[in-house]
């Protein structure tokens, strides 16, 4: 954690000292890059590892030391559901999943910019969103597993077929089944939402954010993130 510049008073029997520094809100507008750069004095101070590094925008405003990625697709072939690390091998474990499904997605210029700015323009390894429910689940598993302290998801819900899926809700719920405990939510806003150029009736809201999620992994013995 990163601690707070502090005013100093000249007369402390008469008004204390009190803490003045910012404190980075829970919701975020900017570049990925960006937010993992404003939140990372308070979850990646330690080792770090990125198991969907992709291209690596993540971390262009700030890299870790000592700093692992690995990336099926784009990089050395590593399965972020099979992970080559003992367990409780890194202070943090940063798991950026893809979050929609490839057959979801609208091929307009507005949805491809869409999902670049949000990290969610993988289109390989997944499909049917039972299939991506599965791959995000596997993943998850893995990172907790090699976490010593935390574990941060992004991800978003998302509409395909009218059907509502509720991504965030599914990551929170498996991780109290593994033990972790919620930390932090922060919301990631940027830009308008994807898709609506051939909605006639609109059924419910667009959405145009995304979650970090902060998960800590818990201090007794035996458990998943030890």
């Amino acid at each position: 954690m990163t601690a707070r510049a502090v005013e100093l008073s000249l007369f402390p029997d008469v008004r204390p000292s009190r803490p003045v520094g910012p404190i980075p809100g829970s919701v975020f507008v900017g570049t990925n890059a960006e937010l993992i750069a404003t939140f990372a004095p308070y979850y990646l101070t330690g080792s770090v590892l990125d198991p969907t590094y992709g291209d690596g925008k993540w971390w262009t405003r700030f890299r870790p030391d000592p700093f692992t990625h690995h990336d099926l697709h784009k990089g050395d072939g590593v399965d972020f559901r099979a992970l080559p690390h003992p367990d409780r091998a890194f202070d943090t474990v940063c798991f950026d999943p893809p979050y929609v499904a490839s057959g979801s997605a609208s091929t307009t210029h507005e949805a491809g910019q869409f999902r670049a700015r949000y990290g969610i323009d993988r289109t390989t390894g997944y499909g049917h969103e039972d299939e991506l429910t599965d791959l995000i689940t596997a993943g998850f598993n893995e990172c907790a597993r090699v976490a010593r302290r935390w574990v941060l998801v992004k991800c978003m819900e998302f509409t395909s077929s009218r059907r509502f899926h509720d991504i965030p809700h599914t990551v929170k719920t498996q991780a109290l089944e593994l033990g972790l405990g919620l930390w932090d939510v922060i919301v990631h806003h940027t830009g308008p939402g994807v898709g609506g150029h051939n909605i006639w009736d609109p059924i419910r809201a667009r959405r145009h954010h995304s979650y970090l999620l902060v998960f800590r992994c818990p201090d007794t013995p035996g458990g998943p993130c030890a």
